[in-house]
């Protein structure tokens, strides 16, 4: 019978103490500091007192592991199960996909979906690979990062006919390891025979720019979700992105400056303004003579007759370049004394009309201005003299 003093352990609950104080049949055990009060039949004395347990040969009269271990091995079975019940059966595999016509073509694409499009700055990336034929594919994923010598192993494995597999996440702080992605795989069929797939060996660079950009990101292929798409494979051929060469660069440069200079020259023919970049023009050639008059010279000022787009130009801009174009004109003439320039600049609110005038007025005192033939411009032109 347990005492004032023992110390106990619960018999049908994990805990005990020192017992405290007995009130009949019930006992008031100190549990860390608390009273708790329990039936004397349910505790199992572990030290009685008088007896410390840090004296040499002291032992504790109660084993709770063993005990517990003997709770265990004794507590009653469900009614009517076997003494040995028989392993649960594995479970069937699951079936294998479909084949299609269209599988037997080998396809394979890399693609990185984001966690939460709505953080693209900080949300993570999940590399996702997927194998569109009817052929299981044993491969592993590469990394290479802008300072590494060598390629590193990412994901080695397997993944099933017409299925994807997850191959890791990655963060913008770590996707600078990944600049450069490559997957090499043999495809088989281990259930049957199937037609021989050469070995895969494909890398890519990945522009880690458009992991920043919102518009990157699309359902393509295989998703409904925004993701980054990169076919590996088409069609059994691999995928190689356009590299553009040093050559073909600077050819296409070359081609360029030409057309700019075919360009000016057309320009100068159409105003017949002198940009002295042509040699060895005839001297009997009045354009070439910088004193010789020419037939009336017309220069339409309508802005859809100076440039092909008006893409980011405002007004101002506009004006700015009918004015150039008036300037230049004026240039181009200054010493054919006698020389007739007909602007034409339309009626409208005479915004450009007041412009132009006040640009000859300022920086041509000397030429002569009027209106142009009202038979053949109304009084959408001014005709300027040149002195």
């Amino acid at each position: 019978m347990p005492n004032i003093g023992d110390r106990v352990r619960y018999l049908n609950a994990v805990g005990g103490g020192t017992i405290t104080r007995i009130d009949g049949k019930t006992a008031y055990v100190d549990d860390s500091g608390f009273e708790t009060p329990v039936l004397l039949k349910e505790l199992v004395v572990v030290l009685p007192a008088g007896h410390e347990p840090d004296v040499k040969g002291a032992r504790l009269m109660f084993d709770q592991a063993a005990f517990d271990k003997g709770r265990a091995n004794d507590a009653p079975k469900p009614v009517g199960a076997p003494e040995n019940p028989e392993p649960a059966p594995a479970p069937e595999p699951l079936p294998a996909a479909e084949e299609t016509p269209q599988g037997e073509k080998f396809n394979l694409t890399l693609a990185f979906e984001p966690a939460d499009l709505k953080k693209l700055s900080a949300t993570s990336f999940n590399a996702v690979l997927v194998n569109d034929s009817n052929y299981r594919l044993c491969f592993t994923f590469l990394r290479r990062g802008a300072d590494d010598r060598g390629w590193s192993v990412v994901y080695a494995g397997q993944v099933e006919a017409q299925e994807l597999i997850d191959l890791g996440s990655f963060t913008h702080q770590t996707l600078g390891d990944i600049e450069r992605v490559a997957v090499q795989a043999i495809a088989c069929k281990p259930e049957k025979p199937f037609t021989l797939k050469p070995a895969v060996s494909v890398s890519r660079r990945l522009d880690l720019t458009k992991f920043h950009k919102l518009h990157c990101f699309r359902p393509g292929v295989y998703f409904d979700t925004p993701v980054i798409e990169l076919p590996l494979v088409s069609d059994d051929v691999p995928v190689k992105a356009a590299e553009v060469s040093a050559d073909t660069l600077r050819q296409a440069v070359g081609a360029r400056k030409q057309q700019e200079k075919s360009d000016i020259k057309e320009l100068s023919k159409k105003y017949r303004v002198d940009t002295g970049s042509e040699r060895g023009r005839r001297r009997d050639d009045p354009a070439s003579n910088p004193h010789k008059l020419l037939p009336p010279i017309e220069i339409d000022l309508h802005i859809g007759e100076l440039t092909d787009t008006l893409a980011g130009m405002d007004n101002a801009a506009m004006l700015r370049l009918q004015l150039d174009t008036v300037e230049k004109t004026m240039q181009a003439h200054s010493r054919r004394i006698g020389q007739k320039i007909i602007f034409i600049h339309g009626k409208g609110e005479g915004v450009l009309r007041d412009a132009v005038r006040q640009l000859i007025r300022r920086r041509y005192p000397k030429a002569e201005m009027q209106d142009a033939s009202f038979q053949e411009y109304g009084f959408g032109a001014t005709l300027v003299t040149i002195h």
